[in-house]
């Protein structure tokens, strides 16, 4: 079976020693590549074409959440996984805006971390538990703005929040890029939320996306 390619992003050469020794402890999983600052990351991606990013987000040079949207920008493919021990909401979202695919906290168990890599690729995305209550939508009504959501749109906002492109969507569903953003549209107007992120949020907190 082929191996899941991963490069590993992270400026502490003992964590990804670790991290390393964690993954390397599980079938179907290779390390290509790891990189010390965001400015190295680039070039590995290039290089060695992996499935998957782990990227930590406070390093030398562009921070995480810097290469994660620049590489989201030309790559809808590629799985960035962001491995982090920031718990600030606000960090959080700026990575769910650039473009990842999930936010993994450091303290994880080895099935954490199998669980998350599993869900990303599959492409949907992964929360930590804490992140997952961090970024709770406010007050008590989503379940009942959920249900009055049509069957179209539930489809595109697991797309939209799994990571998928307007392209991508379009693609898979069989309608043209103008009517995805038309839905897209109407959800964020339905929902009450303005950005990815809370889509994403809503999403997770009504079970449309695990």
């Amino acid at each position: 079976m082929k191996s899941v390619r991963i490069v590993l992003a992270d400026d502490q050469l003992l964590v990804r020693a670790g991290i390393r020794a964690l993954l390397e402890s599980l079938p179907g999983y290779a390390v290509v590549a790891e990189c010390a600052s965001g400015a190295e990351v680039p070039a590995a991606i290039a290089a060695k074409q992996p499935d998957v990013l782990l990227l930590d987000i406070a390093m030398p040079g562009p921070s995480g959440i810097e290469v994660a949207k620049m590489l989201r920008s030309h790559d809808g493919e590629l799985r960035i996984l962001v491995l982090s021990s920031i718990e600030r909401r606000e960090i959080v979202e700026r990575a769910l805006n650039a473009g990842v695919n999930g936010y993994l906290l450091k303290d994880f168990l080895l099935d954490e971390l199998q669980l998350a890599l599993t869900t990303v690729l599959a492409g949907r995305p992964f929360l930590s538990p804490k992140i997952r209550d961090l970024i709770k939508l406010p007050g008590g009504n989503e379940n009942d703005r959920g249900e009055r959501l049509t069957t179209r749109q539930i489809e595109i906002l697991r797309l939209v929040a799994g990571g998928s492109t307007t392209k991508e969507i379009a693609r898979q569903l069989e309608i043209s890029p103008k009517t995805v953003e038309f839905h897209r549209a109407r959800l964020m107007q339905r929902i009450g939320v303005h950005d990815v992120t809370g889509l994403t949020r809503f999403a997770v907190q009504n079970g449309l996306i695990y």
